[in-house]
């Protein structure tokens, strides 16, 4: 003891390092009391500092994240008496922390999670204390009459940063309307090559406003939200700060009376409509439109006023249009979202009866030649809890890519996201200052005042969490834990007739009520999703009830999801991601990904969806009998009798992320999170030692991959560095899914349509693909009328019914969410295999008895009852496989099982195991065994069928394990079917794998196909090993083979005696090596797939052995948006459609396009690209199909297509069809191919002129022939002397002495087959040279 201080103890090191961790640092001074971390920055010494991270934003795109980072200092607590300690709690909520400083970082992560090369750097920052002059110097009075709101800001005044948005150009294309389109460009989609005369028109880059200065999109530019400002800024590393300053938004004062009020204040974050137009809520209940860029619309009322016409033009940023909600002045809009889907959705443009038209702007406008429509949809939501759908139109003139008109129309359908707790129109706020300070979630939620005033649920700073997922049309909209039951009860939102009070159905309804109200016990808050695709038909059903204008109808949630009580609650938009697609479940759950209430782990939750409940009988607790629920809901919106039930639903924990532990700090927690739609799988996590992106997935299954950006907590925000910790590397498979989740089974049936199959709840469905519009967009194609074939074997439904109102239906789950079965058809279309990647497990299902089913009238869900079938489609399943491959064609497959299994297997499983050979060696235990088996068909006469018995569809026979070559060298690891079965291994090194893998095809020998020897035994390897593939994919026929490695493809061709590589070419950008996801050939073309990209592989001509089998790649569609002026629709670089495609697999060609099977449902990508089209036609040798294309393109186009022709092996048709050649590639043709009668014929035409047109070809200084004696020699070398001597005489005629002293070149080697004729054009010639009195020829070597 020292001074009369008490003693000081050393503090425990545990305890220092976990205050060291959370920015508090022992002091040595005194005996390790806390201390502040850093200078403190005037805030005094004992001020203890704390850094956080603020509005955080995930890029829609790009592996990108932008967060604010703010270093803070708080005062020490004052020391006090024992007395003063109740005070001193009281005091600390009035001591205000100092700001220190303040940093805007945009940083890149990398996608898979690992440290690649570029990860974790800081592509922007910009320290906050320079954002306030830069806006001062951009600020300036709109007109005379208004005045700007405040003084020179400061960044006191600016207040909190509240959100930021991306607003570069990849994310102005996936957060505008432009994302349904599938292009950026201002040219019509597959490009206009013809005038109305026929003539060719040159075509021009995208014209999105190029050489425009204050647009967005270019660079990193960012969208800002504080209190009551928007600000839009620009990264620009030439400029002395290094940004500038794009737009600023806030409110304006007006001389109202003898007042001086503020009006127009921004209560919402920027949306971007287009790269020079924004949207954005104010406080007196509008969405105001401000254009940054001149357009063709005058640019104020003042301008009009003043004479300014319509059609002057806009010469600086203004607001060009102001539309206010029916809720009036009184109902800020505290939220904008953009309701654009990610495919096309053809809304119908005829104004529905009863309907009044828009808001300004010509009701006629349509896509033209000058002019291009976009259609929008935007979703206004008020602070009262009340959302308006608007439908907008935007014209854009093609030459400039200015903005033409722009049209509003009446708000289409009202979304009550409170339920019956939502009060509009609201009254103006209450005064009451108890009720303002218990908030709207507090005991005062019903609290009003004299004059009848409501505290608003929603503000600018507090905006409800929603979220829209662009690949299903859903909306998001998620409510704290304190939200009363009252807020999901949606009653009102339907018709529904009065009951009798005191009758049973009133009576029920009162239990209804009470049941909802128990429900909604214990929660951790709500999740509503609504379907918006119901939109069109509510407002045509709306209109068609009534033919004068009505208020907007009510649209009602599909499902409201219930959170368990240990996530944290809604409370404000970044505390949950909802709706994400993620890779390892299906599409069809509704998923939230969000913090733990501990903040400790991130979870992610799943619930069913509206289309994947089916409905249930409460007494058998059956599937229903007739049809799904899906069908039902189609037929009652269709019939517009009834809006579908409100589906009550509990979330259910799939995945969960540490934040802390192994590695990382043990004391970390979450507060926030940010994902995009477009790459679910990243999840952005704000902690108290910095950001975390979250990988969830790498293939088809869960990874829990932790990758640090920023952590301010190890330094001072103005030195803000990379995450000093470690990743977690956990280990995951990140092969790509196996198969797609629907399956072509049939293109007979009803109406003769294709039959697709799906798997949803653990039984099979399968729909009639209808005739879809063929465009020029990716389209969504919808499974009109799903039939449940059946049930699986041995799986339990998985959610059951507990309860059914009016208006609502109660559902329980019996088990997680899981990822729907891959799909493998058998090469002969009868077998169906279902594989699970999560479970490692297979069933194989017969195709006709599934489809007897489809085309039944009605029956039963079991196999077994109705029409006379007795057979059971299920005939296989298995537990414990790792990969499952069909082999030839006799439906004879292959499983690659681990042991265990193996010698847990019993006959009891429906296989015949007498020629198994189990391994009895030590060194092949522990190893996985490929295993093959055959189907035996039960045949229509059995005895067992015709007794009425019930059997199943097919036997399945061992054939044995297959001996993999390498032995215990190798483990295999994949299989790949085909005519010859692929087996994957990996090398092993002293007994641990290497990494390095290698591959065999096994086919059965030459003996055993004699006899007809099937077993294991009887297949060997084939050819010589192959590096380990991705993929593996034979044609039709079985003579190509398509093999992947990474992003690269090569081709063989495979005979009897011989594996040839064709080629290989190279797929996807340059920039990006992601593995393949399919491989697919389709009528002689060659389809594969990344996880976000198609592409078509044309190949050479295969019947000539001697010649190059040449491939071309192009893209169909991917994630990727071009840069400026790369999107132009060249013939020979057809531009691809951009569109978010997840995990597609090609399926087959449908109504003129492709379609691919999504996680996210079927997608039909256009082939409509004359390039495309002309090579699918001539891969599937349909030639005169393809010639009517080519007559279709234009001449001047005719060079770039004969290339392409030439390619694929056909230059005849080139040479016959195409009749804009160019003079100099038609005679190459014609030589090359020898041609010689169109030569010949040629040359006799146009004589002289076309002599004199190549009288300087091939004149170069390392020519060894010029064109005219090429063309001379050939001539005479195929026979053609009389033509040789036309041109020897043309050549005399002409003057020209290069020409002459080729034509005596030509006679001289006319004359040694015949010296008469050749010595007299030799004499002829050399007198109508002009020679000098030396006797040469000026300028020209005779030699």
């Amino acid at each position: 003891m020292t001074g009369g201080g008490a003693a000081t103890l050393p503090m425990n090191p545990a305890l220092a390092h976990a205050l060291e961790q959370h920015g508090v640092v022992p002091s040595p001074s005194d005996g390790g009391a806390p201390s502040t971390r850093g200078s403190g920055r005037g805030a005094g010494s004992s001020a203890r500092t704390k850094t956080s991270v603020h509005a955080l934003a995930m890029h829609p795109s790009l592996p990108r994240a932008a967060y604010l980072a703010q270093e803070s200092a708080a005062p020490p607590p004052a020391a006090g008496s024992p007395s003063n300690k109740k005070k001193s709690a009281a005091s600390a909520i009035k001591q205000s922390t100092t700001i220190l400083s303040q940093t805007l970082v945009v940083q890149q992560y990398d996608k898979g999670g690992s440290h690649s090369k570029g990860s974790g750097e800081i592509l922007a920052s910009l320290s906050m204390e320079k954002l306030p002059p830069k806006m001062n110097a951009f600020r300036r009075p709109r007109s005379r009459s208004t005045k700007s709101t405040n003084q020179p800001l400061t960044l006191a005044s600016l207040g909190q940063l509240i959100s930021l948005v991306f607003l570069d150009r990849e994310a102005l294309f996936w957060q505008t309307a432009r994302r349904q389109y599938g292009s950026f460009s201002n040219l019509e989609a597959g490009g206009a090559l013809v005038d109305e005369n026929g003539k060719g028109v040159v075509i021009q880059p995208d014209t999105d406003l190029n050489g425009v200065e204050g647009v967005m999109g270019r660079g990193v530019c960012l969208g800002l939200q504080f209190r009551s400002i928007l600000v839009v800024l620009q990264f620009d590393t030439t400029a002395s700060d290094g940004f500038a300053i794009l737009c600023c938004l806030e409110g304006q004062r007006q001389n109202v009376g003898k007042e001086m009020k503020v009006q127009y204040t921004p209560t919402s974050a920027v949306v971007p409509v287009t790269n020079s137009v924004l949207v954005y809520g104010c406080s007196d209940g509008a969405m105001r439109f401000h254009n940054l860029a001149p357009s063709m619309l005058y640019s104020s009322n003042a301008d009009a006023e003043g004479g300014a016409s319509k059609s002057s033009k806009q010469i600086r940023q203004a607001t060009i249009k102001s539309v206010r909600g029916p809720n009036g002045r009184n109902d800020p809009v505290v939220k904008i979202v953009c309701l654009d889907p990610a495919y096309h959705e053809n809304h119908s443009r005829d104004t529905p009866l009863g309907v009044p038209t828009q808001v300004g702007g010509d009701a006629s406008a349509e896509s033209n030649a000058a002019t291009l429509l976009l259609c929008s949809r935007l979703l206004t939501v008020c602070s009262s809890g009340v959302a308006f759908l608007w439908d907008v139109r935007i014209a854009v003139d093609r030459a400039s890519g200015a903005l033409r008109d722009m049209n509003v129309l009446p708000p289409l359908v009202r979304l009550d996201g409170l339920g019956s707790l939502t009060l509009s129109p609201r009254k103006p706020p209450t005064s009451n200052p108890q009720a303002r300070a218990a908030g709207f979630w507090g005991k005062a939620v019903t609290a009003k005042s004299k004059d009848g005033g409501t505290e608003a649920p929603y503000s600018s700073r507090m905006a409800p969490p929603i979220s829209y997922d662009p690949h299903r049309h859903l909306l998001f909209w998620a409510l704290p834990s304190e939200a009363p039951v009252s807020s999901i009860d949606h009653q009102g939102d339907y018709e529904l007739e009065s009951l009798v009070p005191g009758s049973m159905l009133a009576t029920k309804e009162t239990e209804d009520k009470e049941y909802l109200r128990d429900w909604a016990q214990q929660n951790g808050g709500f999740v509503k999703v609504w379907d918006m695709s119901l939109a069109d038909g509510l407002v045509r059903s709306s209109a068609a009830a009534s033919s004068t204008p009505r208020p907007p109808p009510k649209i009602p949630p599909v499902t409201i999801a219930k959170l368990p009580t240990s996530v944290s609650s809604a409370e404000s938009p970044l505390s949950m991601a909802l709706g994400l697609c993620h890779t390892p479940i299906s599409a069809s759950p509704l998923a939230c990904t969000t913090i733990s209430r501990d903040g400790t782990k991130l979870l992610v939750m799943a619930a069913p969806s509206h289309d994947t409940y089916d409905l249930y009988d409460g007494e058998e607790g059956g599937y229903s009998a007739s049809e799904s629920p899906l069908k039902n809901k189609r037929k009652q919106i269709s019939a517009l009798e009834v809006m579908p039930k409100v589906l009550f639903v509990e979330y259910s924990a799939q995945h969960r992320v540490a934040l802390a532990g192994g590695s990382m700090s043990p004391f970390v927690r979450g507060y926030a999170v940010s994902a995009s739609h477009f790459t679910p799988d990243s999840v952005a996590v704000a902690t108290d030692r910095g950001v975390k992106v979250a990988s969830l997935a790498l293939g088809g299954e869960w990874a829990s991959k932790l990758q640090p950006l920023g952590n301010p907590g190890s330094k001072a925000v103005g030195d803000l560095v990379f995450g000093e910790e470690e990743a977690d590397t956990e280990a995951a498979s990140s092969s790509p899914p196996v198969a797609p989740v629907h399956a072509i089974m049939s293109t007979g049936g009803v109406s003769n349509r294709p039959g697709v199959v799906f798997v949803e709840n653990n039984a099979v469905y399968a729909s009639r693909l209808g005739t879809t519009r063929s465009s020029n967009l990716v389209e969504k194609v919808d499974l009109p009328e799903p039939t449940m074939l059946c049930k699986l074997h041995a799986k339990e439904a998985p959610w059951t019914t507990t309860r059914s109102t009016r208006t609502s239906h109660f559902a329980e789950s019996s088990q997680s969410t899981k990822c729907p079965p891959r799909l493998i058809s058998s090469p002969s279309g009868r077998y169906l295999c279902l594989y699970w990647e999560g479970t490692k497990s297979y069933e194989i299902v017969h195709a006709s008895s599934l489809l007897a089913r489809e085309q039944a009238a009605a029956g039963p869900a079991n196999a077994s009852d109705g029409a006379g079938q007795h057979l059971t489609p299920s005939v296989d399943s298995g537990n414990q496989v790792l990969s499952f491959a069909w082999i030839g064609d006799d439906d004879n497959f292959a499983i690659l099982r681990k042991p265990a299994d193996l010698i847990s297997a019993s006959p009891d499983e429906g296989r015949e195991f007498a020629d198994m050979q189990l391994p009895a060696a030590k060194g092949k235990q522990g190893k996985p065994q490929v295993e093959l088996y055959k189907l035996a068909e039960v045949t229509i006469d059995a005895v067992e069928l015709a007794a009425g018995a019930t059997v199943a569809a097919a036997t399945t026979v061992s054939l044995g394990s297959l001996a993999v070559r390498g032995g215990d060298r190798v483990t295999p690891t994949v299989l790949f079917g085909g005519p010859s079965l692929c087996v994957g291994c990996c090398a092993m090194s002293e007994r641990e794998e290497s990494g390095e893998g290698i591959a065999y095809f096994y086919s059965r020998k030459s003996g055993a196909l004699e006899t007809n020897d099937v077993r294991a035994a009887a297949y060997g390897t084939i050819g010589t090993s192959i590096p380990y593939p991705d993929q593996v994919a034979w044609d039709e026929d079985g003579r190509l083979c398509a093999v992947s490695y990474g992003s690269r493809v090569a081709i063989y061709l495979s005979d009897e005696t011989q594996f040839i590589l064709l080629g290989a070419v190279a797929v996807g950008r340059s920039d990006n090596d992601l593995s393949l996801v399919s491989l697919k050939f389709i009528h002689g073309a060659l389809y594969c797939s990344t996880p976000t990209s198609v592409h078509a592989i044309f190949l050479g001509n295969l019947e000539k052995e001697d010649s190059v089998c040449e491939l071309d790649a192009f893209a169909i569609a991917t994630d990727g948006v071009p840069l400026y002026g790369t999107d132009n629709p060249d013939i020979s670089s057809p531009t691809p459609v951009v569109s978010a495609l997840t995990q597609p697999h090609v399926l087959a060609y449908h109504s003129g396009g492709l379609l691919v099977s999504t996680a996210c449902g079927l997608r039909l990508l256009p082939l409509s690209h004359p390039i495309i089209r002309i090579g699918t036609l001539l891969a599937a040798n349909l030639t005169e199909r393809a010639r009517r294309w080519i007559f279709a393109v234009p001449k001047s186009e005719h060079d770039n297509l004969a290339r392409f022709l030439i390619r694929r092996g056909h230059a005849d048709m080139a040479i016959r069809d195409l009749s804009g050649l160019s003079l100099e590639l038609y005679i190459d043709l014609c030589m090359l191919n020898l041609r010689t009668d169109e030569l010949e014929h040629m040359i006799n035409t146009h004589g002289l002129d076309l002599v004199l047109e190549i009288a300087d070809w091939g004149r170069g200084m390392n020519e060894t022939y010029s064109a005219f004696l090429a063309i001379g020699l050939h001539m005479i070398g195929q026979g053609r002397v009389e033509i040789a001597k036309k041109l020897i005489g043309w050549a005399t005629e002409s003057g020209v002495n290069e020409l002459q002293v080729d034509a005596m070149k030509l006679a001289r080697y006319l004359s040694e087959s015949t010296p008469s004729e050749g010595g007299a054009l030799l004499i002829k010639t050399a007198g109508a040279m002009d020679f000098n009195a030396d006797g040469q020829l000026a300028f020209v070597n005779v030699v």
